[in-house]
This record gives structure tokens, sequence and C-alpha cells, in this order.
């Protein structure tokens, strides 16, 4: 498997099989608020692992950094919805099918950025 497939399946793990209905529900309501401080907690860890894991050892140092990048960008994205404020700024449809397409695709690119950085 490829590097970007890891990361892919690690994102999949953290941000939706180890979200709880508490997590997803109630953290919209603010980025200093326990379910999005603890959903971005727990992402950070399978992604920060799943990082280790593919990492050179060259590149171990790397680590702490990466996980600093795994949870603010995370954070950012799903704490101040950045999905919801990029649609009314392009003029997307409000649907949630809508919102959810773009969150992903802001944690893919983040991804990407990771292993072009990392890799």
């Amino acid at each position: 498997m490829t590097p970007f497939t890891w990361l892919l399946l690690g994102h999949l793990t953290g941000d939706w099989m180890l979200q709880n209905d508490w997590m997803a529900r109630y953290k919209s309501r603010g980025p200093f608020r326990l379910p999005c401080l603890l959903h971005c907690f727990v992402y950070t860890a399978v992604m920060t692992a799943t990082c280790f894991w593919l990492l050179p050892p060259a590149a171990a140092r790397q680590w702490p950094l990466a996980a600093t990048v795994i949870f603010l960008s995370h954070w950012l994205i799903d704490g101040f919805q950045l999905a919801a404020r990029w649609g009314a700024i392009a003029g997307q449809s409000n649907s949630h099918f809508v919102r959810i397409v773009v969150d992903q695709t802001f944690h893919l690119l983040v991804m990407a950025v990771l292993i072009e950085w990392l890799l």
C-alpha cells in the first residue's frame, strides 16, 4: 500500500470510526469545547501513529511537529467549521452532503501536504 493509502485509512479510522455520536453532534458548538478537542486529540493520536509508522528513520525527528500540524489542521477545519464557511464564500449549496464532501476534501489536502513534507 502507498503512504497515502495508509494515511487515508488512518483518517477514516480517526475521523469516522472513533468519533462517537456525542463528539459529532457537539464538536460544532465551539473549537474550545470538550467534544471538539477530544475528537481532535483522538484523530491526532491515530494519524500521528500512522505517520510515525510510515516515517523513514531519518525523519523521525519530525514526529512532534507532524503531530502539531495534524492537531491544528484538524482543529481548524472541524472546530471553526471551515466547510460551511467555504460554502458561504464560494456560493455552494448549504446541504449536509456538500459540507461533508468539502470537509473531507480539506482533510485530504492536509494529508497530501503531510506526505509531501514527511516523505
